[in-house]
């Protein structure tokens, strides 16, 4: 009898510990961007979220396509981000000029705009109305943010004393680097970290330094000033983007990875999860799925990008791509905003919106992706083992693809030099060559060999930080600290002065003490005399 009752109480204890362990949060998604692919990550997670019996509210422009019984979502209007962006950066121009563009200029006019649209944002009556909240009426555990000009949002967590969960999905205009830059305490790291050298002379690393320093303080001046002043308008906070991501930031999800990224300095809130928003291939649509059957041989997946709609190409481009498409004699699936706007468009292509890209990319029949060179695009190149050929249009893109050429997994065609043969000379290189191949799949196992898979390692954080109290152990102390004290300047100057004024006490009492005996020995002198 007493060993049963024993039985009992073991079983109770485990039961709750499971219970414990498995205890289902409610979190709060929070998805301002306009950029679909961007999306694409927070949908995954979100989904993956629902799946083990989280409850979420989710507030974004974008659909999840989908119903989930535990998810509510709320569809807000869309900021136009990147026509704005433009009218900003390049009026007189394109969406091609702004690749163009020192990344100083594009990374102002990109906190700018990012500030525009998170005010766009919150100024609409589902989020006002979220903002009112009262304290006991705000019951999430977890605020999930998509961490792209929108540290502002930092102030909800303060407010309700809720931890925040950032994810950065993106890599545009450097801003996943300042990012970690702005938040890692330690000195300066090389600024262009695929060439960098192992040994440095001394001006190349004063250089380094210096042009560090300068850059850390213009994206803290153009972009958090913005996201502050929307702190003190929406939140009546007065508190500075630095002092809240040190103290609700609770840990910030990179979607990025070795071999895709170079190690650098990190600290351990900074989650590499590069990845995690590529699930196994699902059935495709049976249009696209019988295109694909029918494509003897093979196929030709394009997308290049979310920005610009495919109309609105320069039409010297648009009149290379058909060229190109015609003188094929594979299937082409074309990514598009505009299907029905395109006119002379050859026989062997199909036109898509809202495809499932990873499931595409998934088919054995397709043989190499056409593509900008934006990041999402790259890991689902190489994660479905498919050659990539790169046509960039801005910098981030243009150094995604020089990693792709230097991985041996891709090719690169500059702007300039995007005609209807070059375009043939490339995809007949990756169609032909054997290596592309194999090496495509060397490197999508190094960038898939890791202890957790991206997207489990994504949850296992958020359920960390929901379960941890906001996994406070887990922030780094001195986050948000000045260039000066970052880098001990001020305790080299400390140091330096101690130095001179030691050297300087010294100085003064050898020519004091050569002045004493000096002196004394004239006197002698002159008694002797």
């Amino acid at each position: 009898m007493e060993s049963q009752w024993n039985r009992w109480i073991l079983l109770a204890i485990l039961g709750l510990a499971l219970g414990q362990i498995s205890q289902a949060a409610k979190i709060l998604v929070l998805f301002p961007h306009v950029n679909e692919g961007h999306f694409a990550v927070m949908r995954t997670l979100v989904t993956e979220l629902a799946n083990r019996e989280h409850t979420i509210e989710v507030y974004t422009g974008h659909g999840l396509g989908e119903s989930l019984d535990n998810v509510t979502e709320t569809v807000t209007a869309e900021f136009p981000f990147w026509s704005e962006l433009q009218k900003q950066a390049a009026p007189k121009g394109n969406l091609a000029d702004l690749g163009l563009l020192p990344i100083e200029k594009l990374r102002q006019s990109l906190a700018s705009v990012g500030a525009r649209a998170l005010d766009h944002f919150l100024a609409q009556e589902p989020i006002q109305k979220l903002l009112k909240m009262s304290y006991l009426e705000f019951d999430f555990d977890v605020i999930l943010v998509d961490y792209f000009y929108t540290e502002a949002l930092l102030a909800l967590g303060a407010l309700h004393q809720r931890p925040v969960v950032g994810i950065i999905s993106t890599d545009f205009g450097n801003y996943m680097d300042a990012v970690q830059e702005a938040l890692v305490p330690a000195a300066c790291s090389p600024i262009d970290f695929e060439r960098d050298q192992p040994e440095m002379s001394f001006s190349v690393r004063l250089g380094n330094i210096r042009t560090c320093i300068a850059r850390r303080k213009q994206f803290i001046k153009d972009h958090y000033g913005g996201q502050e002043q929307l702190v003190t308008k929406y939140f009546q906070l007065q508190s500075s983007i630095p002092e809240l991501q040190a103290s609700q930031l609770s840990v910030l999800l990179l979607n990025s990875h070795v071999p895709l990224i170079t190690p650098k300095v990190s600290i351990q809130q900074i989650i590499p999860a590069g990845g995690l928003h590529i699930r196994g291939p699902k059935e495709l649509p049976w249009n696209v799925k019988r295109f694909l059957e029918e494509a003897r041989p093979g196929a030709i997946y394009v997308q290049l990008g979310n920005e610009q709609a495919c109309g609105q190409l320069p039409k010297e481009k648009l009149d290379t791509l058909f060229a190109f498409f015609s003188a094929r004699k594979q299937s082409i699936i074309w990514t598009c905003h505009d299907v029905k706007t395109l006119e002379g468009l050859p026989k062997n292509v199909m036109i898509q919106h809202a495809v499932p890209q990873i499931d595409i990319l998934a088919h054995p029949r397709v043989k190499a992706f056409l593509t900008n060179g934006d990041l999402l695009n790259l890991q689902e190149g190489i994660m479905r083992n498919v050659p990539i050929l790169g046509l960039p249009l801005f910098q981030h893109e243009a150094r995604n693809m020089e990693l792709a050429v230097r991985l041996g997994v891709g090719l690169q065609l500059e702007e300039g030099n995007v005609t209807t043969e070059s375009l043939n000379w490339a995809v007949d290189r990756l169609l032909l060559e054997s290596h592309f191949q194999l090496t495509i799949r060397d490197v999508s196992l190094e960038f898939r060999d890791r202890p957790l898979g991206a997207l489990a390692s994504a949850l296992f954080w958020v359920n960390y930080v929901a379960r941890h109290k906001g996994g406070s152990a887990l922030r780094t102390r001195g986050i948000g600290i000045s260039s000066c004290q970052l880098h001990l300047f001020d305790l080299f100057v400390f140091y330096a002065g101690i130095a001179t004024l030691v050297v300087s006490l010294l100085v003064a009492l050898s020519f004091g003490g050569f002045y004493i005996w000096n002196k004394k020995n004239n006197s002698k002198s002159t008694k002797v005399n």
